[in-house]
């Protein structure tokens, strides 16, 4: 059988008969395809088909490199084919990129032949290979990175160094692998896995990717956590041209607002928990005791393992001989092990979306809460639609007329609130520049056109769980966030922005590059077209500051913004 798996691999490299198949990685956020990965196959009618055993027999006959060398020609031959401008993720493994295999000169060559850019080439290194000369690749790495290339982790998780890869090859991307993707709204331990990814890549400056999301309850987890970008059957098997389904993506006009109110922690009381081995009789003299407990969570070394409903233990004891047959067996045999488990952090509309889309049977009563997987407590679904209740009619009553962003009441509640909490955030105020001239040139239409686009793209860029905006009146906004990417973010704003605004002017104004007005002398004279002002406060210490301290350093920082180069200027607060 290795013979013939030898001889058949020897028949595929010799006539080159590999096919590039392409599945694509899709932007969250936009709903559109960001790239697609290339994915080589063997003949469909071959033993080696499959990629894992096509590339496992060639490590093994040791041409792991001309094979490599191989899949990457088809690759660049097929998307070339197609002429689109997204990415193309490749795949490469660290011994193809050490000297003396590696040369990069072949590599240029052969994306000439294509008519490539480097720019458009993402190249995946894979952890489950180990990189033992991690300098060497080092050295190819930033050779990459230097003529234009991007760079991949796949697979973390799977392998051998991946953190340490991270780290030392300060990758553009990571890839989470599929395995801590699959049923993760089921898994507790692959949730606070994938959340500590993602604010390691928040603090490092580098974008997730998640594999293999394949349901829409894997997706709603993804989002949640604030990945932006995914790959997986759900968006688009692989195929031989680029195809993508975004069908699955939600409706950004349906979208429900953050709650800019209260947490899990906050709604969750602690209920004494059982451990799995106590019986019945003992589980139910509890509940009989407290008239206000409906359900007991089982917990085993501080982890829950579900919910012990009153009704069930009621079900079982009202069946003939139910009492007899069940009180002295452990509750372990009689929990609700499809309890909803929700991190103390979690923000109610989250909980709220995973109570309706998760079960449609019937909607739980309770959930349990968790402290990095360590139980906290139990909320009720009553408390918390009330709490949403309460928030959206505070919402309602305060918000912008025209963006419907909260106001200044909301904006002042969430900075007295981030304050209380003492953990470290930014403070962003915006401020539209020339925004008179325009309003007397274009008109009122327009200048409430341009304060609701810009709404729009603050909400966009600014889409973590814990990010709050608020519109605090005219053409000033205020933004929260506990992101530490806050520079980049503003500058993509200001780049957006200045698209959408200016293609609002005519043509000859355009040309020009600036607009005639009145000035508040009446006076007239020439005004840039419109852009945006940053004014960023980096809170450290939050317990040092009161909100009126944090709104004067605003005001200031506000009034340098319109002088710093490229409008944004920025202050931290030890």
């Amino acid at each position: 059988m290795k013979d013939r798996l030898h001889d058949e691999l020897k028949h595929i490299l010799s006539d080159g008969l590999i096919t590039s198949l392409f599945q694509p990685i899709v932007d969250i956020d936009k709903q559109e395809v960001f790239g697609y990965e290339s994915l080589s196959r063997g003949p469909s009618d071959s033993p080696l088909h499959a990629a894992p055993v096509l590339f496992d027999v060639a490590e093994k006959s040791g041409v792991s490199g001309e094979l490599e060398e191989i899949c990457l020609t088809v690759a660049a031959k097929n998307w070339s084919a197609h002429a689109l401008d997204s990415y193309l993720f490749v795949n490469m493994s660290p011994s193809i990129l050490l000297p003396p295999r590696f040369r990069g000169f072949r590599l240029m060559k052969l994306l000439h032949q294509y008519h490539l850019k480097p720019e458009q080439i993402v190249i995946e290194i894979s952890e489950r290979y180990p990189a033992l000369q991690l300098q060497e690749l080092k050295s190819s790495i930033s050779w990459l990175k230097s003529q234009g290339f991007k760079v991949a982790i796949d697979d973390l998780g799977t392998g051998y160094s991946g953190l340490k890869l991270w780290a030392d090859l300060k990758p553009d991307f990571v890839k989470i692998d599929r395995h801590f993707i699959r049923d993760i709204h089921d898994d507790l331990v692959k949730l606070e896995f994938v959340r500590s990814l993602v604010d390691l890549s928040s603090r490092l400056g580098c974008t997730l990717i998640a594999e293999g999301v394949e349901n829409q309850a894997e997706l709603n987890v993804v989002m949640d956590l604030g990945i932006v970008f995914i790959q997986g059957f759900l968006v688009g098997r692989p195929k031989p041209y680029p195809t993508a389904d975004l069908s699955s993506l939600p409706d950004k006009q349906q979208l429900v607002p953050k709650s800019t109110g209260k947490l899990a922690r906050d709604l969750c009381k602690y209920i004494e928990p059982v451990e799995p081995d106590v019986s019945l009789r003992e589980a139910w003299e509890r509940l009989q005791k407290d008239i206000n407990i409906f359900s007991l969570p089982v917990v085993h070394e501080g982890r829950p393992l579900g919910l012990l409903h009153k009704w069930r233990v009621m079900e079982l004891y009202g069946s003939q001989y139910g009492r007899a047959l069940f009180e002295k067996r452990p509750v372990i045999h009689f929990i609700g092990r499809d309890s909803l488990v929700v991190d103390q952090n979690s923000t109610l509309d989250e909980i709220s979306r995973r109570l309706i889309e998760e079960d449609f049977h019937y909607l739980k009563q309770h959930f349990i809460v968790v402290n990095q997987g360590i139980y906290a407590g139990l909320g009720t679904t009553r408390t918390l639609l009330k709490q949403i209740t309460q928030e959206r009619i505070e919402k309602a009553r305060y918000a912008n007329p025209l963006t419907q962003l909260p106001g200044n009441v909301p904006i002042n509640n969430e900075l007295d609130r981030r304050l209380k909490r003492q953990l470290p955030f930014s403070f962003i105020y915006i401020d539209i520049n020339d925004f008179k001239p325009l309003n007397d040139v274009l008109g009122y239409q327009i200048g409430d056109l341009v304060i609701t686009r810009i709404a729009d793209l603050l909400l966009k860029h600014f889409n973590h769980s814990s990010d709050f905006v608020g519109h605090i009146g005219g053409d000033d906004f205020v933004v929260m966030t506990e992101m530490e990417s806050v520079a980049e973010l503003t500058h993509e704003v200001q780049v957006a922005f200045k698209a959408a605004a200016h293609s609002l002017y005519p043509q000859d104004m355009i040309q020009k590059g600036y607009m005639t007005a009145l000035d508040r002398d009446g006076l007239q004279r020439n005004f840039p077209l419109t852009s945006i002002a940053f004014a960023i406060i980096r809170v450290e210490s939050p317990c040092d500051y009161k909100p009126d301290q944090i709104a004067d350093f605003a005001a200031d920082a506000k009034k340098q913004s319109k002088k710093a180069d490229r409008f944004c200027y920025s202050r931290i607060l030890i």
